[in-house]
């Protein structure tokens, strides 16, 4: 099963888990029906605020959409030393670590070349710890438009540069630079340089509590 299949699917089936018809999610995310038939479907990849959209109409956390993505296919052999690993997005019974190995990494590519990395995730606090790699040209959004959506996201860039343009704020992140916005304001990343961009990104989404969760304190 390939990476758009997988992600797809766990549309879909989220989808039809809530009773809802292909239709009614188009509407309620403002795309055609037969776009996201495409992207059900593994035809055509999402775009940044699609997929930001679509797991806000169905309730998803990231982490639900990450599960149905797939590490890439080369996958180095998993050290025997040091903290164990997996792939299942949850740790070992027992266990208080979540170790995910650099060949094990589930990923998710959008239409514009950007690449979702996951790192690590916090379901319950709805935590998504990722790396994110915009190629030369590649922008957050293939129509240049703005976009926003609930939480609040943080970026710390390694290589390359990210052009930021929040509101009427612009400006350009460098190798070492870090960036916090809260999601809900219009904004819109670019990479305007020549290489790869490459920066470790925290996405904090408010989480309602379900009935078996803690109360908060």
């Amino acid at each position: 099963m390939t990476e758009l299949d997988a992600v797809g699917g766990r549309i879909r089936a989220a989808r039809q888990a809530r009773g809802m018809s292909l239709r009614a999610l188009a509407e309620k995310v403002g795309v055609s029906a037969s776009m996201l038939s495409l992207l059900e479907n593994g035809r055509s990849r999402s775009s940044i605020p699609t997929l930001y959209a679509v797991v806000e109409a169905l309730d998803l956390s990231m982490d639900e959409l990450f599960s149905g993505a797939q590490p890439p296919p080369e996958q180095p052999p998993a050290p025997t030393a040091g903290p164990p690993a997996w792939g299942g997005g949850t740790a070992p019974t027992g266990s208080e670590l979540l170790v995910v190995r650099a060949g094990n990494r589930r990923r998710i590519e959008m239409e514009t070349g950007v690449v979702w990395e996951q790192l690590g995730h916090n379901e319950q606090d709805g935590v998504e710890f990722m790396l994110v790699t915009y190629p030369p040209g590649a922008s957050s959004s293939d129509s240049g438009r703005y976009q926003r959506h609930s939480g609040l996201e943080c970026a710390h860039v390694m290589q390359g540069e990210l052009t930021c343009k929040v509101g009427f704020e612009e400006v350009t992140l460098g190798a070492g630079d870090s960036l916090t916005i809260d999601s809900s304001r219009p904004h819109l990343f670019e990479n305007n340089g020549s290489v790869d961009m490459r920066a470790v990104w925290l996405v904090l989404r408010h989480r309602e509590p379900g009935p078996g969760d803690p109360p908060a304190r």
